[in-house]
C-alpha cells in the first residue's frame, strides 16, 4: 500500500502545504489529462475532418470503460453534457396519464425537482417528501411508492448529507408498481460501488469523482426505460424509430480525457480506490466525534462525503482556507470529501484545523 500511495501522491501535485478535501465539488485532474485533452486538438490541427477515425477511438474506448465500470451493456450507455441533461431527458420523455405521481425528496439537487416541471404542467403530481433523519431517507421513499407512482428520482449519494441509498431496494420497490427508478449518480460514481441491476436511468457528470472535467456526463438508459419512454430530443444519432437517447455529438475532447482517466483509475484498481475512500471517511468520523461533533452523514450508509452542521458555513469554510485546508460549505454545513489521492495525514490536518477553529471562533 505504501508504494501505491506514493505513486498516487506523485501523480497529484496539489498546492504545497495545502490539504484538498473537496472532491465532491471537483476532483483533481491527474497529469495525463493535459496530454489527453491536447491530443484531440493536435489530431484536428494535423488532419482536420480526416482525423475523425482518430477521435472516435477514445470515444468508443471511454464508452466501453464506462459500461464495464457500471456492469451494463454498451448499448445502454451514452454521453451527454451533464447530469442535469440526463435527468431532464428522462423526465420529459414520459407520456403522462391522469393521476401519475413522481416521488422525490424535497432537498434533492435542483435538477431532480425542476426537471419535472413539464410533467406537473401536464397533470402529473410531484410528491416532494420532507426529509427526516438522514438514516431514514431510503425508508421514506420506499414507503411513499404507490400504484400511482410512475417515477422515483433520487441521488444515489445525497450531495449535502452524504447519505447513500440502496438502489437495489428502491428499484425492486419501483418494479412492484411498474415505476422507473431514475438516479442522479454524480456523487457516487467513482467514490463508491454502483449497482444498476434495478436502476432504469442513471446520470453522472465526470468532473467530480471521475476527475475528467466539465461538459461530459455518462448517461445510462436501461431496457425498461427504452420501452416506456420516447426520446424528447431527436437528431442524426437517434432518428425515429430509434429508442436511443444520445442524439448528437458528445464532447469529444472531454472523452479523450475521460478515456485516459478511466484507464488510469482502472490501473490503480477500483476496489483499492473505494477502500481508500472508505478508510479516509471512517477517519473523518473519528476526528469529528473526538471533537464532540456528530456528523449528519450516516456512517454505514455513505459514499465519499461526510457533512456536519455549523453556525455559519461560509465563515467556517473561510476559516479552514486560512489554515490551508480546502472544504466545501453548503446549506449551513461543512462537507469533507476525500478521494483516493488523500491520506490519513490529510484528515488529521483537517482535524487540527477544526480544533483550532473551535478554540478561536464561534462559527462551529
Amino acid at each position: 500500500m505504501a508504494q501505491w500511495l506514493q505513486k498516487v501522491r506523485n501523480d497529484f501535485p496539489y498546492r504545497e502545504g495545502w490539504v484538498y478535501l473537496q472532491s465532491a465539488g471537483a476532483g483533481l485532474a491527474f497529469p495525463g489529462a493535459v496530454a489527453a485533452g491536447g491530443q484531440y486538438y493536435a489530431d484536428v490541427a494535423a488532419m482536420g475532418c480526416d482525423a475523425q477515425p482518430l477521435w472516435h477511438r477514445p470515444a468508443q474506448s471511454a464508452l466501453e470503460r464506462a459500461a464495464k465500470l457500471l456492469n451494463v451493456p454498451k448499448d445502454d450507455v451514452g454521453f451527454f453534457r451533464n447530469t442535469s441533461e440526463v435527468i431532464n431527458i428522462a423526465a420529459n420523455s414520459f407520456e403522462w396519464r391522469p393521476g401519475d405521481e413522481i416521488i422525490v425528496m424535497a432537498d434533492e439537487y435542483p435538477c431532480n425537482i425542476l426537471a419535472w416541471s413539464s410533467a406537473v404542467a401536464q397533470g402529473a403530481k410531484l410528491v416532494q417528501l420532507t426529509p427526516g433523519a438522514s438514516k431514514d431517507r431510503e425508508d421514506q421513499m420506499v414507503a411513499a411508492i404507490t400504484e400511482r407512482t410512475r417515477a422515483v428520482n433520487v441521488a444515489h449519494v445525497h450531495p449535502w448529507t452524504g447519505t447513500r441509498v440502496d438502489l437495489t431496494r428502491l428499484g425492486k420497490a419501483c418494479r412492484e408498481v411498474d415505476a422507473l427508478l431514475i438516479v442522479d449518480g454524480i456523487q457516487a460514481l467513482g467514490s463508491t460501488p454502483v449497482d444498476l441491476s434495478y436502476v432504469d436511468v442513471f446520470g453522472a457528470g465526470t468532473f467530480k469523482w471521475l476527475m475528467s472535467g466539465f461538459g461530459n456526463a455518462i448517461g445510462v438508459f436501461r431496457e425498461r426505460a427504452r420501452e416506456q419512454l420516447t426520446p424528447i430530443f431527436r437528431s442524426y444519432a437517434n432518428r425515429p424509430p430509434s429508442k436511443a437517447f444520445n442524439y448528437a455529438a458528445p464532447n469529444i475532447p472531454g472523452l479523450y480525457v475521460l478515456d485516459a482517466t478511466l484507464a488510469y483509475l482502472e490501473e490503480l484498481g477500483w476496489d483499492r480506490i473505494y477502500a481508500q475512500i472508505e478508510r479516509l471517511t471512517d477517519r473523518t468520523f473519528t476526528v469529528l466525534r473526538d471533537l464532540g461533533i456528530e456528523p449528519v452523514t450516516p456512517q454505514h450508509s455513505r459514499g465519499g462525503i461526510v457533512g456536519f452542521d455549523v453556525a455559519d458555513s461560509t465563515r467556517a469554510a473561510a476559516e479552514f482556507q486560512q489554515r490551508k485546508v480546502s472544504v466545501s460549505d453548503k446549506e449551513r454545513r461543512i462537507l469533507v470529501s476525500p478521494h483516493f489521492y488523500n491520506t490519513e495525514a490529510d484528515i488529521d490536518r483537517f482535524g487540527e484545523a477544526l480544533a483550532d477553529i473551535q478554540a478561536t471562533s464561534d462559527v462551529i
